[in-house]
Formats: C-alpha cells, sequence, structure tokens
C-alpha cells in the first residue's frame, strides 16, 4: 500500500516519476489532482512539453490514436494540439484531465490506462452525470467532480469538491468511496445528499435510503460515523466537531427538487456562499460578528434570492443592503 503525496508539495521529479508510471496507486490519484488544477502552471507546462516532445518520435501516431478514442468517446472533435485542447476544455463543463496524457507517454511501454474525466459546474446551473457502473449524480452549482472512465481493481473511487445527489449502483463486492474534504464517503447501494465545498466551514451527509459511513480525519488515525436512512451529519473542518441529526427522509428536500436550500444549524457564511453559487449573485458577509451566526431554515417553494434573504433577516438581526448588483449583509445596528 503505497503513501499519499502532499499535493501543496508536488515536484518536478514526482510528475517525472508519475509519467513513467512508478509511483503507487495512492500517488497515482494524487498526482492527477494535482495536474488537473495546476494544468496553467507554467512548471507543469513546461514539463509535460518536454516530456511529450522527447517521446513524440517513438509515441506521436499511438498516442493519437488513443486521444481520438477518447474523445469519440465523449463527442468531441479533433484537437489541433493535445496541451492547447486541455487547456480549452477546462473552460467547458466536461475535459479529459491530465491523466490521460498518459496514453500518449506510455502507450508504447504498456497498455493505455484508465482515463479521468471531470465535470465543473458552472455558477447557477446542474448536471446530471451517469458514472460507469451505473450511479447516477446530481451536481449543485460550482461543483466539481472527477471518475474514471472504468472502474477497475476492489473499490469504486471518485473525488468531489461540492455538492451531490448521489444514487449509487449497488455492488456489494467493490465499495464506492467519495473523496472530499479530507473524509471519505463509503457506501454500497444508497441515496443520499453530500455537500463539501473546500472554502466552506461544514461537511455535510444526509442519507435518504441505505448506509454510509463517513470516514474522517482524527488525531489519530481516522474515525467512522455510521449513518442510517434519515440521518445528518455534519463535520466542523475546523473545530473537527461532529454533529449527529435526524430528518425525515421522504419529507426532506435536495437542492435538485424546485431548487429547494436547507440549512440545519449552518454558518451565515457559508449560507451566502451557497446563495451565492446558485443565484449567480454576489453576496458578502460584511459583519464579522454575524459570519459564524447559524440559522436554521427551509425554502423548499422555489423562493427566489429576494425572498430568502427577506426570511432570513426578518428577526431583526441580519440588514442586507443591496448596492451596484452586490449584496452585502451586516448585524443589526
Amino acid at each position: 500500500m503505497g503513501n499519499h503525496i502532499d499535493r501543496m508539495n508536488i515536484s518536478r521529479n514526482i510528475i517525472q516519476a508519475y509519467l513513467e508510471g512508478t509511483l503507487s496507486k495512492e500517488e497515482t490519484l494524487d498526482v492527477q489532482l494535482y495536474l488537473a488544477e495546476h494544468m496553467d502552471d507554467s512548471m507543469v507546462r513546461e514539463l509535460l512539453d518536454e516530456q511529450f516532445d522527447s517521446d513524440r518520435s517513438e509515441a506521436d501516431a499511438s498516442a493519437d490514436r488513443a486521444l481520438a478514442s477518447v474523445r469519440k468517446r465523449l463527442g468531441m472533435g479533433e484537437p489541433r494540439r493535445l496541451i492547447l485542447w486541455l487547456a480549452a476544455a477546462a473552460v467547458a463543463a466536461l475535459l479529459i484531465i491530465p491523466v490521460s496524457l498518459k496514453i500518449g507517454y506510455n502507450l508504447h511501454k504498456e497498455s493505455a490506462p484508465v482515463a479521468w474525466n471531470e465535470v465543473t459546474v458552472p455558477i447557477s446551473q446542474t448536471r446530471e452525470v451517469t458514472l460507469p457502473d451505473g450511479t447516477s449524480l446530481v451536481l449543485n452549482a460550482g461543483s466539481r467532480v472527477t471518475w474514471p472512465t472504468a472502474f477497475t481493481g476492489g473499490q469504486r473511487e471518485i473525488f468531489l469538491d461540492g455538492e451531490v445527489v448521489a444514487s449509487v449502483a449497488k455492488d456489494p463486492e467493490h465499495p464506492f468511496i467519495i473523496h472530499s474534504g479530507g473524509a471519505d464517503i463509503r457506501v454500497h447501494g444508497t441515496t443520499f445528499d453530500l455537500k463539501s465545498y473546500r472554502d466552506a466551514t461544514l461537511l455535510e451527509v444526509v442519507l435518504l435510503e441505505g448506509s454510509v459511513s463517513l470516514i474522517l480525519p482524527a488525531e489519530e488515525g481516522k474515525r467512522e460515523v455510521r449513518m442510517a436512512p434519515g440521518d445528518i451529519a455534519q463535520f466542523d473542518h475546523y473545530t473537527g466537531a461532529v454533529s449527529l441529526g435526524k430528518v425525515s427522509p421522504d419529507g426532506f428536500k435536495t437542492f435538485n427538487d424546485n431548487r429547494s436550500f436547507s440549512f440545519i444549524n449552518i454558518p451565515l457564511k457559508d449560507i451566502a456562499a451557497d446563495l451565492e453559487r446558485s443565484f449567480g449573485t454576489q453576496i458578502v458577509v460584511a459583519d464579522a460578528k454575524v459570519a459564524s451566526q447559524r440559522f436554521l431554515a427551509f425554502f423548499t417553494n422555489g423562493e427566489d434570492l429576494d425572498e430568502i434573504l427577506s426570511l432570513l433577516s426578518r428577526n431583526g438581526n441580519l440588514r442586507v443592503v443591496r448596492s451596484d448588483g452586490t449584496v452585502y449583509l451586516y448585524g443589526k445596528k
């Protein structure tokens, strides 16, 4: 079993080892995610250009065929250049992340590895994705999910930054794992809502049916929170605290049901970020003393932004000021 790599300190040598296929499975996944996030970094682009330029005479024909096959499956046209195509595709909702580069580099040495897909959801939109095993994902605004074109090995693993309503295909022999925000969500066949934006205070899981284990970082190893239908678990990234509560699985509405919002003991700064992503309006919590103020509120009737802000400020502890298209939130005077 290999070690994970600190993605903040990935060097040229580590990327070189990745391209040569000498890293462990865990290290390979870490580098793949790093490359997906840093394709515009000069060091990354220069190194990848060097690798492909040095090996082009031997692998060009095979690489072109492999890349054409991948693009055909995605319904994309022919690229003018591999690196430029990846950079341009990052602007769109769907792309093959840089692990597909390894196809061209190593195809003459070994059979082509599984490529990875990535979807990034624009602000104010949602996306639906079906994974190779039949698992259905509905992604909320501002979310990003990364998954392989085929699940191999003993586990089905994907990576998430954002919010997803997942209906996971049953396969007891191959556990389904979502890596997100330093935590792992381990499931078999189940339906749940996972909210895990990297800049949020809380990671939240609402289990609607089936069973889920929430595996969290701890001072000594990891800790596991087992959930049953109707459980809501919240993990505070800053304090490490875990809270458990109950909701009605039949009555709980997820974001993809009439653009509903369920704020269950959520800090105002997280609420503002959720509303900003969903409505595409900049919202600034301009008063530090109310940023951590928590709310319990449900909006399940298609309320617009003005209606939601009006209801949140009804108790008089929150003031809403609009200026030049931006919403500012203050505490009471």
